[in-house]
């Protein structure tokens, strides 16, 4: 079964190469005979790093031939379907899907979360190419909402992201250690550590600042705090600049570009997360670790929401005593919380491998 994956893919970006891996993981697994092409901004990088085929995702002649070669296009998952970062960037991947419709192969939206989306041009673009597909599947219910308020009329699925599908047993803890300790950064292992997953964005000076300080909390009740990057190298600079405005000194600033397995390596040895991230917080729900989110877009409040976590706040709002707080709290959570949490990832692990059941379906 040739399967072309379309999606946010080769732009060094951990959550997106998260979501490819574990997309790729399930198929492997629902869909024995699979021969799977990605589009990618680095074909050559992907292709090794995936064990993948993989074409590049700006050439026409490529992308062409790639639909016409496949059984099944996959659009997703991740958050393509939106126009809030580009009014024209959505454009792209609903042509692929029409690409191909027009040459009749089999489309599935996997797992994505959609919108915002805002065009009048771009909704109803949306909705008319969607109800032309052959299934739907969402991360989350406000992207089945979004869909249904566009005029989707076809059955839409929700399903949970790709990310909490991966086999976290196989996920080397000593791996994460070793790249903390890279370049004598000073991480220790025997001292409870928050990560924290920051990115650039609109009045970064102002949460930034109330980010430092909830850190400087945190080191004074005897923690290590280590900034995570997801994507290289904006947030390796957004990690610095939080750390230059801590009191306290000593803040590990991960400075590498690191693959998802290296990058949930590191999380695997962390205590808790904190994450404007979405996918930081995703592979940190995985992982079963105490999760506070930093929201920027809706994506982070629906997963938030999602696992019944309290603990999200805006960043154009949120105070550094709202996060100190959300730190005790978490802290001081029970063994039978902690159960209660375990139990629940393990029904979305599931969840997430429905999407990979419904590509082999599609070959009848």
């Amino acid at each position: 079964m040739r399967i072309l994956l379309s999606g946010y893919y080769g732009f060094d970006n951990a959550g997106d190469d998260a979501v490819l891996f574990a997309i790729v993981q399930a198929l492997r697994e629902m869909v024995k005979d699979a021969e799977i092409t990605v589009l990618s901004n680095q074909p050559e990088k992907t292709a090794k790093e995936f064990g993948v085929n993989a074409v590049n995702r700006w050439g026409k002649k490529e992308i062409f031939r790639a639909v016409r070669n496949c059984d099944v296009l996959i659009s997703g998952g991740g958050s393509l379907l939106q126009d809030v970062t580009s009014k024209n960037g959505i454009l792209y991947y609903l042509g692929i899907i029409k690409l191909a419709q027009l040459l009749g192969k089999k489309v599935m939206v996997y797992a994505q979360g959609i919108g915002p989306i805002r065009e009048p041009r771009n909704r109803k673009l949306t909705a008319k190419i969607l109800n032309k597909v052959q299934a739907i599947t969402v991360r989350d219910f406000e992207s089945r909402t979004e869909l249904l308020e566009m005029g989707v009329y076809r059955e839409v699925l929700v399903a949970v992201d790709p990310v909490l599908g991966v086999d976290t047993a196989q996920i080397d803890a000593a791996l994460g250690i070793e790249l903390l300790q890279k370049d004598e950064t000073g991480f220790r292992e025997d001292t409870p550590t928050l990560m924290v997953a920051a990115r650039n964005w609109q009045h970064s000076e102002y949460f930034f600042r109330q980010i430092a300080q909830s850190c400087d909390a945190a080191v004074e009740k005897g923690w290590q705090v280590v900034f995570v990057p997801f994507h290289y190298p904006g947030d390796v600079a957004a990690g610095e600049k939080i750390a230059a405005l801590m009191e306290q000194k000593g803040a590990v600033v991960l400075q590498g570009n690191y693959t998802p397995c290296e990058t949930m390596a590191i999380l695997k040895n962390s205590d808790m997360i904190m994450g404007m991230r979405l996918h930081s917080l995703i592979m940190g729900a995985a992982l079963l670790k105490p999760l506070i989110g930093l929201s920027y877009d809706p994506k982070v409040d629906s997963f938030m929401h999602l696992l019944r976590q309290p603990d999200c706040f805006a960043i154009d709002s949120v105070d550094a005593q709202q996060l100190i707080q959300a730190m005790e709290r978490l802290g001081r959570q029970t063994e039978k919380e902690r159960a209660f949490w375990a139990q629940n990832m393990e029904i979305m692990a599931r969840q997430a491998k429905a999407p990979a059941e419904m590509v082999a379906a599609l070959r009848r």
